[in-house]
């Protein structure tokens, strides 16, 4: 069975930090958004997977390659221009030879969704498509499905306004294809179009009387934004922590000064130095190579790779990218720092600012 992975999006919620990486590779517990997603199916079976990626989308081929890293077979099917998502589907069916029950998806949310108890309700029903569902508290921002008890979608209503929603369950972003759907995607302009799928294509098969199917699922993130950010990261943290029945992952590789006092969920990449007296509170990560200064606070925050915090820093509630550099006793709150920017020593960053890449706060 072959899986395809929508990779066109730019990440324009994210941003400043997807100006300087694709969303796809924002490290989330310090392992990359779109590795959680090639696990997921790994885990079900499924390691043949198609990247249908946009224009310029040359970073995820680089980081990931092949997929022999991981037990997977990935291959790239670009865009030579917006095709819009039914199209982009067909033309990386094609390009890869997929025949038979495809599994599509999108690469940017954390789901933990059993593909493999969907396939089954999906065959047993007789479903034309598949499509999960999770239950949210905002439906309003997203695709809304309106459903029968046995979870049969009637219905379909893109961002309703608020109030009018039909339900709470959203288009979640993994769909199980049968052959049919490729076949009522024309190969002219009409399907290039942005949201062909989900205003054209779904609608067409419930309004031909096939069977769509709902699966829900209980873990699911769209990780859009610096709030969603937060969210996936305490949600994964939480899980991880409870499974390994500790409070600090990782704490073995990392080089940890006296008198470090850590409190709550935390997560250490390799090679992360933090020095004397520093103090370290959950929900909080801390990116491979990482140096954390003597006396330093660090509060509910995700600090990716190779960043450095001087000593007396304070970060609180923050996101700081890749290569920034927090000079010895400033102050960071609710901030989003893109890779590369910095912090003078002795500066407080005004709450809630974003600094782009390269960028001196």
């Amino acid at each position: 069975m072959f899986a395809i992975i929508l990779a066109g999006g730019a990440g324009t919620r994210l941003r400043p930090l997807t100006y300087a990486r694709r969303k796809e590779l924002v490290p989330v517990v310090n392992v990359p958004l779109l590795e959680y997603r090639f696990r997921n199916l790994k885990q079900h079976g499924v390691e043949d997977i198609v990247m249908a990626c946009g224009q310029g989308v040359q970073e995820i081929e680089e980081f990931f390659g092949d997929g022999a890293a991981l037990g997977l077979r990935i291959s790239y099917s670009y865009e030579d221009r917006p095709l819009g998502s039914g199209r982009a589907v067909k033309e990386a069916a094609r390009f890869a030879g997929a025949t038979g029950t495809l599994v599509v998806c999108n690469g940017d949310i954390i789901t933990n969704v059993d593909l493999a108890a969907m396939i089954a309700l999906h065959r047993s029903r007789g479903a034309t498509l598949s499509m999960s569902l999770a239950a949210v508290h905002d439906p309003w921002d997203y695709g809304v499905a309106e459903v029968e008890d046995d979870l049969r979608i009637r219905r379909f209503v893109e961002k309703p306004p608020q109030g009018e929603e039909p339900s709470n369950l959203i288009n979640a972003g993994t769909w199980l294809w049968e052959p049919e759907m490729l076949d009522r995607i024309p190969d002219d302009e009409t399907a290039i179009r942005d949201g062909f799928s989900e205003r054209v294509l779904f609608p067409g098969i419930i309004a031909d009387g096939l069977r769509v199917q709902g699966f829900e699922e209980d873990l699911w993130v769209d990780v859009g934004s610096p709030e969603r950010y937060f969210i996936a990261m305490r949600l994964l943290l939480e899980r991880q922590t409870r499974d390994a029945g500790v409070d600090v992952l990782g704490h073995d590789g990392a080089a940890v000064g006296d008198g470090v006092t850590f409190g709550g969920m935390i997560a250490l990449g390799d090679g992360v130095r933090v020095g004397v007296g520093a103090r370290i509170t959950g929900p909080t990560v801390i990116g491979a190579r990482t140096r954390v200064g003597e006396g330093a606070a660090i509060v509910g925050s995700a600090l990716w790779e190779d960043a450095l915090v001087g000593d007396g820093a304070t970060i609180t509630n923050s996101i700081i990218a890749a290569g920034c550099s927090i000079g010895a006793g400033a102050v960071v709150t609710d901030a989003v720092l893109a890779n590369g920017a910095t912090v003078a020593a002795g500066k407080t960053l005004e709450a809630g600012v974003k600094l782009m890449p390269g960028d001196a706060g």
